[in-house]
């Protein structure tokens, strides 16, 4: 993959169609900075040091250096990137600060690997990159609540403080890291909770802190992590319907065949088969496909991951469930011979609405293949509560914002059909009360995106039912209530 995206005239990896289905990158001529320097660390690891020197190079040009501004020390998305303008910059769209992150710790990591193999002017240069994005992520940016670039940046700060002798520096990372783990206790998991890509990157993020401690504190702190998010992978992850049971926090989409996901990459090195955690073709038109590149450095710290990482390879003879509670928020799931349930409540998202799916089904249809639906806030949707019951059904509640049409979305295997009240994904059933006064579905690259619009003059609560096989093949209701305001 590495080979096919390399530019020799940029000296940069070109960005592939997959990390933009449905824009011709090719034609805009994109070149992608993080896996540039990912993919510099992998030719610096098998030997191709003329090319990892060279990527290098041209990375380093893509910091910004502006101090007094949010950007600062940060790096471009991509080398064409314009800078930010001088006012108004729009985080997430003028520059993305999480690169202080991923690109310093993978530059700290080349030092840390091949540091010696660079050439004294080009370590040089690399270290300041790295000193720049530690001492230029602003002390309150990061919310206690954002997982995986605290994790990340503990290190980073803790890292560079001992590299530099910086005791203040270091003493922040230390604190970083202090404060994630009372955190992580306090709650009993990350709030970043069952996300396939960035469960991922939590795993590397506590195993680095193991694998390359900057500071005695740090192996006792990232085996909290590994412990907590290891145990939960391994309990959710239903390798008889090819699922990661939900619900989940942020998702780019509920098959881990159809793209690829951070966690598909831990669950390959622990063993899975590749067909079962990765799509089937990968090019640079698969999904995600840019996420590959973190495998190396997935591999670096996988002696301190996957021993804790067993699966539950006997799963189709054990039901099983499982509960987290963030305050008055529950997430609940449940794994049987031929279903996987998940669903959340208490929840109002303020932040990736687009990727929150708290209800998920997950069973398989009559040939035997996957059948899949997940739920998804609408533009008028506020909340989504899902209650898993005793008798392994959903009861589900939607809350709108007022509204004159309500959207409910829902991403599926399939294009689900919708006759009368009723809507069908395969072998699952929705039962509503009224019918839907429009359906649009469109292909997306991860399924199918369905919006259900009900008009809003009638406020009668509509109860849906999910329904999904047993494991006497029976039919077994998952009933939801849609309330419509």
């Amino acid at each position: 993959m590495h080979d096919g995206l390399w530019d020799p005239a940029a000296a940069l990896v070109r960005m592939p169609p997959g990390a933009a289905p449905g824009h011709d990158v090719a034609a805009l001529g994109l070149h992608s900075v993080r896996e540039s320097a990912l993919g510099a660390y992998l030719d610096l690891t098998v030997g191709h040091d003329d090319r990892g020197v060279a990527a290098l190079e041209t990375v380093l040009e893509q910091q910004y250096r502006a101090p007094g501004h949010p950007w600062d020390a940060t790096f471009r998305v991509t080398a064409e990137q314009a800078d930010p303008p001088e006012q108004g910059a729009v985080e997430w769209f003028h520059y993305d600060p999480n690169w202080r992150q991923f690109l310093g710790v993978t530059l700290a990591l080349v030092l840390v690997d091949h540091g010696p193999r660079l050439g004294a002017d080009l370590r040089a240069r690399v270290s300041d990159a790295v000193v720049a994005a530690a001492r230029g992520e602003p002390d309150d940016r990061i919310p206690d609540w954002y997982t995986n670039p605290n994790l990340l940046h503990a290190w980073l700060q803790a890292w560079t403080g001992r590299h530099l002798g910086d005791e203040d520096l270091l003493e922040r990372g230390r604190t970083r890291a202090r404060r994630c783990a009372e955190r992580l206790g306090r709650l009993g998991d990350v709030d970043e909770y069952n996300s396939p890509t960035y469960d991922g990157i939590d795993l590397f993020a506590a195993g680095l802190w193991c694998a390359v401690p900057p500071d005695p504190a740090f192996p006792a702190l990232g085996r909290r992590f590994l412990g907590v998010l290891t145990d939960r992978i391994a309990q959710l992850y239903a390798p008889h319907l090819g699922a990661l049971c939900g619900p989940h926090l942020r998702a780019y989409g509920l098959d881990p065949t159809r793209y690829v996901s951070l966690v598909g990459l831990w669950l390959l090195l622990a063993g899975e088969p590749t067909e079962r955690v990765l799509p089937p073709s990968l090019d640079a038109t698969t999904v995600h496909v840019h996420d590959l590149f973190f495998l190396p450095l997935f591999e670096r710290v996988g002696t301190e991951v996957l021993p804790g990482l067993q699966l539950l390879r006997d799963a189709p003879h054990r039901s099983r469930g499982r509960v987290q509670r963030f305050g008055e928020v529950v997430a609940e799931s449940h794994i049987g011979a031929d279903v996987a349930l998940g669903a959340e409540h208490g929840r109002v998202p303020d932040f990736s609405r687009d990727q929150y799916v708290p209800v998920t089904v997950h069973t398989l249809d009559d040939s035997g293949g996957p059948c899949w639906l997940g739920l998804l806030l609408g533009p008028s949707t506020t909340y989504i509560d899902g209650r898993i019951t005793e008798h392994a059904s959903i009861d589900v509640e939607f809350g709108t914002d007022g509204a004159d049409t309500t959207d409910v979305g829902l991403l599926s295997s399939e294009p689900p059909i919708v006759t009368g009240p009723v809507l069908s994904v395969g072998s699952i059933r929705m039962h509503l009360a009224r019918p839907p006064s429009e359906v649009i579905t469109e292909a997306a690259a991860t399924g199918y995106r369905t919006t259900l619009r009900f008009d809003a003059p009638d406020r009668a609560a509509a109860r849906t039912a999910v329904a999904a096989r047993t494991a006497v093949a029976a039919r077994t209701a998952v009933a939801a209530a849609l309330t419509v305001p």
